[in-house]
């Protein structure tokens, strides 16, 4: 049977301008309000860096830097640059949300889903469109607030997951994102990126959009509502529902980014759910998954490629749905192919599984993948070891696990890396003084471009040998020259020596005649040799090249020295940052196990009330209030006849509920309305009970003394034990 082709998106070219209406409606904010500290937070401790170089367009005053076709490692795997931070220079071309750079859109009013967002140019594929902005609440406050906007009768929500425990509500708060409806054929996707040490979640171009035409996603993988709705997008495909807990019959098993990560085909999809009919309109384990579980476990998936490697690390490096996480760490473990394990390293490999280990160490099987991984990964230096915080990690799996085997495979892990070295990078020499190094960004010696001194470029140098490159031939021996690409300058080092700087290296280089192998036997010959201007020139480079060596040493212990403390405050950091997530923890178990308490005890009230007969339970309501309404006579009768008269009370008034409706069962609490006519009824029944009480105990006093119609002090009184009821 042919595919039924789904219809062309409606066109709004000439629909009024209904944004200004539309901001009306909500608090326009440009950036998310976050209600708690670690709410959105990324989980890196240190931020994520490229190997991009600086490329300044004089025409359009830009750094180009990490654009579009850049294969920028930040930028495939969903991670914004932040200036100074990487070496492709300031305010490059992967800084999308930090710059706000929206593609330009308009508001308009559609016919059945209200307000809508269409483009008002024509925006390209993968196009960045606009940001998600809303309030980032955790779990507990959205399922209040989702029961909240239900109770409320909001025709529309603006839920959307950020992570497991962090949702952004744009419902009150928000920007014109929120007005982008769904569609069971989207031309847009939302994709969760890494800025700074936030998560943030931005609205992309699926294929080209048109002007005119609509913006839409798929609500059923992106957004959460509190109850299903029906779907609007008057398409042939139409599912006919968006929204809810879970996804409908005929929605995605797996969001496009996942499908590609874990090697899956629409075709796989499509076979699966032919076999497994009833599996989507069951909801799955997870209700708030975007993905079917079931689908995911069924899958037998193999070793990256080099066309799938980025999607895999991009979605490894977002995804916290362990069952995803499994199989994306099964893919890793599975590549045994050299040149395909160097790409996961270089597209923050160890910054990647450092997270994934620290978030799923109780998995035992998940934990072991990743050692072996990490035990065949090509060897590097201690610079990444260190900067991902990997080391301090797997210290924690030999300290905590039992398991002897991960224990001796994690010790091996800290053995090797114990062994390796800090880089100091020197670039190759070559033909072309450093070009090519310069061509693809020349790695800069001791730590890095900011190891040397300051550019003589920047402290206004006019040395053109720089520049022009006319100095080679100069150089004292074992000095080379490189380019450095991010400047433009050209910088010194010594091979043997292991130093670089940017000056030109001073040194005289020997003129006279060689020094000869032979030993001059008389004193007079060795002072001759002394005296030459060979001799001299070689000792005084000789002096010259050791005191370099002994300044770079000194400067090299320094930035050491440096480096550690540097080490030491991010690992003091990161201790403080655990216990703070652990007491945030805690006091979140705290409040859970005290609202279960409270559930329990009101479902047990609840029980203990379905079990009494009407009598009891308005005997057990009344007497709540009755006693509180008669204590104030308990100065006069005294605490046992308040006692009876409160029961006899609490008698008389259920009597009465129950003659108007033998089977009518009283609220758990009584309104203001109903206890003021309850304290009438009191305060009148006492009435009469005080006129017979004073009566009582006037006539033995009457009877001893005839003409006294008063009790004297000194006379003991009798309490009566119980009430004398009036009815």
């Amino acid at each position: 049977m042919a595919t039924v082709q789904p219809q062309p998106q409606q066109l709004f070219k000439d629909a009024p301008d209904k944004t200004a209406e539309a901001l009306s409606t909500f608090v326009d904010i440009t950036e998310c309000i976050y209600h708690g500290k670690l709410l959105g937070r990324s989980g890196q401790k240190e931020t994520m860096t490229c190997d991009c170089v600086e490329h300044w367009d004089n025409a359009l005053a830009r750094n180009l830097a990490c654009d579009e076709d850049s294969n920028c490692i930040n930028r495939l795997t969903s991670v914004e640059c932040i200036n100074r931070a990487c070496l492709c220079g300031d305010d490059c071309s992967n800084q999308r949300f930090q710059k706000k750079q929206y593609s330009s859109v308009k508001v308009v009013q559609t016919e059945k889903k209200g307000y809508g967002l269409v483009a008002e140019k024509d925006i390209a594929a993968n196009q960045f469109i606009y940001e998600y902005i809303g309030e980032v609440i955790d779990e507990h406050t959205f399922r209040e607030r989702m029961v909240d906007y239900d109770t409320r009768k909001l025709r529309h929500f603006y839920f959307m997951m950020l992570a497991k425990d962090a949702f952004i509500d744009a419902t009150e708060k928000g920007c014109l994102a929120r007005f982008c409806n769904h569609s069971c054929s989207p031309n847009a996707f939302v994709d969760k990126w890494v800025v700074g040490d936030r998560l943030r979640m931005g609205i992309f171009a699926k294929k080209a959009i048109a002007l005119g035409e609509e913006i839409t996603f798929d609500y059923n993988v992106d957004r959460y509502g509190a109850q299903l709705q029906p779907c609007y997008c008057g398409l042939s495909n139409c599912l006919g529902w968006m929204g809810g807990k879970t996804q409908t019959d005929a929605a995605l098993l797996l969001p496009d980014g996942l499908s590609e990560a874990l090697g899956v085909t629409p075709a796989q999809e499509r076979a699966w759910l032919k076999q497994n009919k009833q599996s989507k309109s069951t909801p799955t384990p997870t209700t708030e998954s975007a993905v079917n579980e079931t689908f995911v476990r069924s899958l037998n998936v193999g070793p990256l490629t080099e066309t799938d490697v980025t999607k895999a690390m991009s979605a490894l490096m977002k995804s916290e749905e362990p069952v995803i996480i499994e199989k994306l760490v099964e893919r890793v473990f599975l590549t045994t192919e050299p040149l395909v394990n160097s790409s996961i390293v270089k597209l923050h490999g160890y910054k990647t599984l450092s997270r994934v280990l620290k978030e799923n160490n109780a998995n035992e099987d998940v934990v072991l993948k990743i050692l072996l991984t990490l035990k065949r990964w090509p060897s590097v230096t201690k610079n990444k070891i260190e900067l991902s915080q990997i080391e301090d990690i797997v210290k924690d799996i030999v300290k905590d696990l039992k398991n002897t085997e991960i224990k001796d495979l994690a010790q091996s892990l800290l053995n090797e890396w114990s062994k390796l070295e800090m880089a100091y990078r020197i670039p190759k020499n070559n033909d072309n003084n450093g070009a090519e190094e310069g061509n693809r960004g020349s790695i800069s010696p001791l730590y890095g471009r900011n190891a040397r001194s300051e550019s003589p470029l920047k402290t206004g140098s006019t040395d053109k040998s720089f520049m022009n490159g006319d100095d080679d031939e100069d150089l004292p021996e074992g000095w080379q020259k490189a380019l450095d690409a991010a400047t433009n300058t050209h910088y010194y080092y010594h091979v043997g020596l292991g130093i670089s700087k940017w000056e030109k290296p001073t040194g005289i280089v020997p003129t006279g005649p060689k020094v000869k192998a032979k030993k001059e036997k008389t004193p007079r010959s060795r002072e001759r040799v002394k005296a030459s201007p060979g001799f001299s020139a070689a000792k005084e480079q000789e002096d010259l090249f050791r005191q370099q060596k002994q300044e770079q040493f000194n400067e090299v212990l320094e930035k050491e020295k440096v480096l550690q403390q540097l080490i030491q405050q991010s690992q003091q950091e990161a201790a403080e940052k655990k216990k703070l997530e652990e007491e945030a923890r805690q006091e979140k178990i705290k409040k859970i196990k005290e609202k279960r308490r409270k559930q329990e005890e009101a479902a047990s009230q609840a029980r203990d009330r379905a079990k009494k007969s009407p009598e009891e339970l308005w005997r057990s309501t009344l007497a709540r209030y009755v006693p509180n309404l008669v204590k104030k006579h308990e100065s006069e009768i005294g605490h046992d006849n308040v006692k009876g008269c409160a029961r006899e009370l609490v008698r008389v008034l259920s009597a009465k509920e129950l003659k108007k409706d033998p089977l009518n069962k009283p609220p758990a609490s009584l309104d203001g309305a109903k206890i003021k006519k309850l304290k009438e009824f009191c305060d009148a029944w006492m009435e009469k009970f005080l006129v017979k009480y004073r009566t009582k105990r006037l006539r033995p006093s009457l009877a001893g003394n005839g003409a006294s119609s008063t009790k004297t002090n000194s006379e003991p009184v009798r309490q009566d034990s119980t009430c004398i009821p009036d009815s």
